[in-house]
């Protein structure tokens, strides 16, 4: 008889795991709150607009490609990736602005207008880059307890990964601009923490884009979890939509579900739902002091036309970038001046619109519901003016006149829909003492049998992380 396996959670995590295991020969059934499956990986459909409503950069395409060569699946057959010509554009608040390229002689050509010398920098930042994520990619897909640091094999390692770098303090080694070391530590934002936070060693991100480069699969972010849920179900996988799983708890039978369908005992059980939620709502535990990421206020536009000077992907700088990230990141408060990143998927995909027509996925990093006293709908049309006013300075179109359907999403929203604990977008913070050997495990030392998968555990955050942690969780049921 196949052993059962329950999946809390029909985000990518939870898909990664219910594939695997699937094909494994385990009987899986994944249960979601929602109508659909994707979780944070959403989509929002009105106006003949599809807007994906979460991630929008494809890194580390292996990663993706790993998930389906695990269940001998060709991930040709499910995703059609499209590398960018154009990584992104960024513009800084004097005006300039900075174009990397796919092409890196391009890119270099673009650093020398900004700093002189700066391409043979780059090439140097890129070395190191390149040997912290040799040392880190085989980590991506193990499981660490925090006293393996008492194992001496591991401390050579540590050594080499200077754990006591932040992001920012590598960049700052290679460049002498405030403009490209912002330039190559901004994606410390992307994982909703401040690059002078995150552990240097996260810099891989950036050997990411810039070495593996950036993709965009066709159709949307959104056919990332519609291909996973179709490879779960080619296996078998059952999955059942608006139905919240509200206990789990064990038995010397196994472990017991109690949701919306009944109570159903399983072998086996993967948490795929935020980890602080499932540990506070669903398992009734008290969390520790943990450290979240910032959250974000989303804005959906759909424009009746095409807008020049825009690429796929654009970071607009905040004219005091310092003030702005400590405003988010130690003080709580609603940015001045925000920083923000435009996606504009049409650019590469314009079948996401109708003929002739624009998405514009307005993306401004706010801080978390933790210690915020305020809402941010009390600060949303200054947020708003203020990142038209520099569109407008910038491109010289003025959005108001051409939006034909605007949606938002707010902090509150990621509680309402995710269940992301104080709203924080992308989960616990990625800091020195959340990483790695310090951040949840993905078994529970409590009930044996009960795993995590996601952004909040090991190894982090990200969509290719994120799958990492379903291949961590496969295993070990495998080998259990």
């Amino acid at each position: 008889m196949k052993k059962k396996v329950a999946v809390i959670g029909a985000g990518v995590g939870g898909l990664s795991t219910a594939a695997r295991l699937a094909r494994s020969g385990f009987q899986v059934e994944v249960f979601e709150k929602l109508a659909k499956c994707g979780g944070r990986n959403h989509l929002l459909e009105s106006g003949g607009f599809k807007f994906d409503m979460g991630p929008s950069f494809v890194l580390m395409p292996d990663f993706f490609e790993e998930v389906f060569s695990y269940c001998n699946e060709d991930i040709g057959d499910y995703l059609d990736f499209r590398k960018l010509d154009v990584n992104y554009k960024i513009f800084f608040p004097d005006g300039k602005a900075l174009t990397i390229y796919s092409d890196n002689l391009k890119t270099k050509e673009e650093l020398e207008r900004i700093e002189k010398g700066s391409p043979a920098s780059y090439d140097r930042f890129i070395k190191k880059t390149e040997e912290f994520y040799a040392l880190v990619r085989p980590l991506l897909f193990k499981c660490f307890s925090w006293k393996q640091l008492f194992n001496p094999g591991y401390w050579p390692l540590l050594t080499k990964l200077k754990p006591f770098d932040s992001y920012w303090g590598i960049a700052s080694k290679f460049f002498k601009t405030e403009k490209l070391r912002y330039a190559f530590t901004f994606e410390a934002m992307f994982m909703g923490v401040s690059p002078y936070q995150a552990p240097g060693f996260y810099s891989i991100i950036t050997y990411a884009d810039q070495v593996q480069k950036i993709y965009h699969p066709m159709g949307g972010m959104y056919q990332i979890p519609l291909a996973l849920e179709k490879m779960a179900k080619k296996f078998g996988a059952e999955f059942y939509y608006n139905t919240e799983v509200s206990k789990v708890y064990k038995t010397e039978d196994g472990i017991w579900l109690e949701s919306e369908k009944g109570t159903t005992l399983y072998d086996y059980a993967v948490v795929n739902a935020d980890y602080c939620y499932a540990q506070e709502s669903i398992l009734g535990r008290r969390l520790p002091d943990y450290r979240y990421s910032c959250s974000v206020f989303l804005i959906y536009l759909g424009l009746k036309q095409k807008i020049p000077g825009l690429e796929h992907h654009n970071l607009f700088f905040s004219g005091d970038l310092n003030k702005n990230l400590n405003q988010i990141f130690k003080d709580s408060e609603f940015p001045d001046d925000p920083s923000f990143y435009i996606h504009v998927p049409t650019v590469t995909d314009p079948k996401l619109a109708p003929e002739g027509k624009e998405i514009v996925y307005i993306l401004i990093p706010v801080a978390n519901l933790k210690n915020c006293p305020d809402t941010t709908k009390n600060h949303q049309e200054r947020l708003r003016k203020n990142v038209f006013r520099k569109i407008k300075e910038i491109t010289g179109e003025d959005l108001e006149p051409l939006i034909e359907v605007e949606h938002r999403f707010y902090p509150e929203d990621f509680i309402k829909s995710y269940n992301i604990k104080n709203g924080a977008t992308f989960g616990l913070a990625h800091n020195l003492m959340q990483s790695a050997f310090f951040r949840p495990a993905n078994f529970d030392n409590k009930i044996k049998g009960l795993f995590f998968a996601g952004a909040s555990t090991q190894p982090g955050g990200g969509l290719p992380v994120v799958i990492a942690s379903s291949r961590i969780v496969a295993d070990l049921i495998r080998g259990n």
